[in-house]
């Protein structure tokens, strides 16, 4: 007499009842959260400036996991150069990156990628190496940049990191274009107006930092949404910190939206409650729902 899962195992592939038992984890997380903390990284996470996590951010994930709440990584950066400044708490929060186009939980993609066509990903990529700024694109294999652009200041950060590659015709871009980022030059009023023109029915195009905009076929709050169902967070019981324009939809889509103090006086002006003190604030999150 065959078992149950003997019995499964004759009938399914293993591909599928790998997959099962996946499914199956996940569904014992769902219903265990008080709720969900969502970090921008620059600016809220990371002072700007400075370049690693620091261990104070690293035991509130902890102190959060052991009163049941989950935190939600979200960023405009690319997921390589995301998840390794989290390495001590990888497998116990949510990386939402490139804005949302890619959300991973312990190494598996919740949901599909959202991305951007290639016809039209290389008319952006033309036109905005037309208007004078250049082209970052992020696609689910690497982060491209324009030969041209090998020596410019702009580019500079990004040559040691092994994810960057570059490219002399769009054809060489490998992978499912996933946001594009201008890199501006002191034009970023001009070249964003411009973008905004053309893509802004289309995409979300916002600042992400200082002279860089993204371009992008989703948002931070709309992978809130998302994850917030997967995990069956009631939205009431979402919280998120941000300092920048594409942080907005998530402060907003969020049952309390928090903005750094630190942020420039446009985003500041947004009705939303100031942050000045990012781990204090959610610990006190923390102990009111205990």
């Amino acid at each position: 007499m065959l078992s149950n899962q003997e019995e499964t195992s004759r009938v399914l592939p293993l591909g599928w009842i790998f997959a099962i038992l996946v499914h199956n984890i996940l569904e014992v997380d769902v219903h265990t959260y008080a709720g969900i903390v969502f970090c921008d990284v620059d600016g809220t996470i990371l002072p700007h400036g400075e370049r690693t996590i620091s261990s104070e951010f690293f035991a509130l994930v902890e102190e959060a996991r052991q009163a049941d709440f989950l935190f939600c990584i979200s960023s405009g950066r690319f997921h390589e150069a995301l998840i390794p400044l989290f390495s001590p708490v990888s497998s116990q929060v949510v990386f939402s990156a490139s804005n949302g186009c890619r959300v991973v939980y312990q190494g598996t993609e919740l949901f599909p990628n959202h991305g951007i066509t290639r016809p039209l990903a290389e008319q952006i990529t033309s036109s905005l190496h037309a208007w004078g700024a250049t082209a970052l694109i992020s696609t689910t294999e690497a982060i491209y940049l324009p030969t041209f652009s090998r020596n410019q200041l702009k580019a500079k950060s990004y040559l040691a990191k092994g994810y960057t590659r570059f490219f002399d015709t769009f054809n060489e871009v490998i992978g499912d274009v996933l946001q594009i980022t201008a890199v501006c030059d002191g034009n970023v009023p001009t070249v964003l107006e411009q973008s905004r023109k053309a893509w802004d029915s289309s995409f979300h195009v916002v600042t992400t930092g200082n002279q860089m905009f993204d371009i992008c076929p989703t948002s931070k709050g709309t992978s809130l949404k998302a994850i917030s169902e997967h995990f069956s967070v009631p939205l009431a019981y979402t919280y998120a910190f941000g300092d920048d324009e594409n942080d907005i939809p998530m402060l907003e889509a969020a049952g309390k939206g928090y903005i750094m103090g630190s942020a420039h006086q446009g985003v500041k002006d947004r009705d939303f409650e100031h942050c000045h003190d990012l781990v204090g604030t959610i610990r006190k999150i923390i102990e009111k729902q205990r």
